[in-house]
């Protein structure tokens, strides 16, 4: 009986041995760039596979809601997933090529998986494979969306899934607000936005109005403590900011030309 205690203990010390020889050593290669061996791959495969059905087990999904349901689900995968998990017939980005563990195809992936595992990967999100964590910026509700959408992935083709992008506007509904959608208003594009403090320009043509090359400054903006005092304005044709000596702005820029109508 000594004899097997004292092996075990002997086989303990030699492990947490190894394992600071491994940690302080910079022996193990944490690049994403190098790939696992074999064991090690089936090791965190398994390990990952296992975590998630037990955790997942004691989720009840809700009933579905049908198409439109669907539909808020892809406009969230649009925007949230499909750079990583590339879409049926798409190209992978050069995030999904750059990641290891390589993100899942869920059109192949997610018919392996039930509702309630989907949702809890979603919310709670993968270690060490670069899913990020869901629940702490979404509603249950916005998640379960998204899972209805991905179930419907296995077998979609490449022009069903375009037919969703072509019918629905851009953006995706968001609780905490923290992408700047409407809570289904499209998202604005660099046009649409302006400058984004309220600028709302009528054309790029008739913004800024300028003459080839940039504002037309000399060394720059010339700005002095805030007054946008530069030498000899910006340089516009029409409208544009087209004064001298300074903007005269007043608390939110209150231009009324041709070029910003503020």
């Amino acid at each position: 009986m000594k004899t097997i205690i004292g092996t075990l203990v002997a086989a303990a010390a030699f492990a947490a041995l190894t394992a600071l020889l491994v940690i302080y050593t910079g022996m193990f290669n944490v690049a994403t760039t190098w790939e696992d061996p074999a064991p090690i791959r089936w090791a965190l495969v398994t390990t990952r596979e296992n975590s998630i059905e037990s955790r997942a087990a004691s989720i009840v999904a809700p009933p579905t809601k049908g198409a439109k349901q669907i539909d808020t689900g892809f406009r969230s995968y649009r925007e949230m997933c499909a750079l990583c998990h590339t879409p049926p017939g798409g190209r992978d980005s050069p995030i999904t090529k750059g990641l290891n563990p390589v993100p899942p195809d869920l059109a192949k992936s997610a018919e392996h998986m039930s509702a309630a595992e989907l949702f809890w990967a979603i919310k709670n999100g993968i270690r060490m494979t670069g899913m990020p964590a869901w629940g702490p910026t979404h509603k249950d509700d916005e998640l379960w969306d998204i899972v209805a959408f991905v179930q419907k992935l296995p077998g979609m083709t490449k022009s069903e899934y375009l037919a969703f992008d072509a019918r629905l506007e851009k953006g995706h509904s968001h609780a905490g607000g923290g992408h700047g959608d409407d809570h289904g208003g499209g998202s604005e594009s660099p046009k649409d936005a302006g400058h984004g403090d309220g600028h709302e320009h009528e054309s790029e043509e008739a913004g800024h109005g300028h003459e080839a090359g940039a504002h037309g400054e000399e060394g720059g903006h010339g700005h002095e403590e805030g007054g946008h005092e530069e030498e000899g304005g910006h340089g516009h044709e029409e409208g544009g900011h087209g004064k001298e000596g300074g903007h005269e702005e007043e608390a939110g820029h209150g231009h009324e030309d041709d070029g910003h109508a503020h």
